[in-house]
């Protein structure tokens, strides 16, 4: 973690407390497992997950009145997320994703919803959730989906198909993204929670990923799936503001699990150009090398503060809609150039296997993409000009 920019917002002693408890795993679970985990390439890292759990990495960020570590500030998380994907970002993002599941419900889900669907994530043994918002025909534009759900007698009935959807499958509770009314585009968005043996919903085989395989993604079917009117979340047409919530933090925790495998990769290679070398001399004395090294430290640096920057906006409560894009972009752009840059640096051995920074390109070439690509994110900035 870059420390100029944590200097403006002082930590507490519970939040330095957590920094070192997931340092520590990052370095000493996580990233020895890297290499092996990517090559399993459509299993995830379990036993990561519950080694994680038994330290309180997985429930960090769930309120403590449902057995979670009470760390519910976007700007904890952030600090929390971008040490875990320092270690391996596929392992980093799949420890803390039930994280994403809980946005929407603790956005609109009620006090009797979230006690039921949330306590299962605490604890030592917790189970695995999943966001369902993807389908073949949107992906950013969340408000265009076809999935419906249809009203009947107790509940609704969901038909449609999702894909990309991170943990389907493995997963034991799912809030779902649906048409309550065909006719309308976001204000026909409901939210519904949902079970893993609800009768009718059926998964695809696992997807091949370029990186970040650490999370499995399949597709997900509903064939005329009930789902009681109790789990529904908010009111029909309540579930895009939900959405909109959950893209505010997400995009904003995503930001620093980028900067986080920047920082590595940023690391990785000026420990490298420190030690190589190459006409007589430490390629890190080489101007070009050094400029590009200089070029990797400005851009990170930059991408935390605004990271940090857009959760002090959420955790004030104000309308971080541009700000967390702002970071997504700036972030998951610099991650993009750094860790290409951390290749080059490298040279041939950046290319190879050997070496962990071929791996962390691809994994963070998925930043670039989900949860609104760099072109969406550019949309909504330009939108709130």
């Amino acid at each position: 973690m870059t420390t100029s920019a944590l200097e403006p917002w002082p930590l507490t002693d519970e939040q330095r407390a957590i920094i070192d408890v997931t340092r520590q795993f990052a370095a000493n679970e996580i990233r020895p497992r890297g290499r092996e985990v990517d090559e399993a390439d459509v299993e995830s890292p379990v036993d990561i997950f519950r080694a994680a759990a038994k330290v309180g990495i997985t429930d960090f960020m769930l309120p403590e009145e449902y057995g979670g570590g009470g760390f519910t500030d976007v700007f904890t998380q952030c600090l929390v997320q971008e040490q875990l994907c320092w270690g391996d970002p596929g392992i980093g993002n799949f420890v803390c994703s039930n994280g994403f599941f809980a946005d929407p419900l603790l956005a609109i889900g009620s006090e009797e919803q979230k006690k039921e669907w949330l306590t299962p994530l605490t604890g030592a043994d917790p189970l695995f959730t999943a966001l369902a918002t993807t389908e073949p025909g949107s992906g950013s534009d969340a408000a265009s989906i076809v999935t419906t759900a249809t009203e009947v007698d107790g509940g609704y009935r969901i038909n449609g198909q999702k894909t990309w959807i991170s943990n389907a499958g493995l997963a034991e509770q799912y809030v779902v993204f649906a048409k309550t009314d065909p006719t309308q585009r976001s204000g026909g968005v409901s939210a519904f929670l949902l079970r893993k043996d609800a009768e009718g919903l059926t998964f695809g085989e696992p997807m091949r990923k370029m990186g970040q395989r650490a999370i499995v993604n399949r597709e997900m079917f509903f064939d005329d799936v009930f789902v009681p009117t109790e789990h529904r979340l908010g009111d029909e047409g309540q579930g895009f503001h939900g959405l909109m919530h959950t893209f505010d933090i997400s995009r904003t925790v995503l930001a620093a699990a980028a900067t986080g495998a920047a920082r590595a990769a940023y690391e990785y290679a000026l420990d490298y150009a420190r030690e190589r070398t190459q006409f007589g001399k430490p390629i890190i004395d080489h101007q070009a090398v050094a400029f590009r090294l200089a070029d990797m430290a400005t851009r990170i640096e930059s991408a935390w503060l605004m990271t940090l920057h857009a959760a002090r906006t959420l955790d004030a409560g104000r309308d971080a809609s541009k700000i967390a894009a702002m970071a997504k972009l700036q972030a998951s752009e610099t991650a993009m150039f750094v860790t290409h840059a951390a290749v080059q640096t490298l040279g041939g051995w950046g290319y190879s296997r050997e070496f962990p920074v071929e791996q962390w390109m691809r994994d963070v070439k998925l930043e670039e993409i989900e949860e609104g690509t760099s072109d969406i994110m550019r949309l909504v900035i330009s939108r709130r000009l």
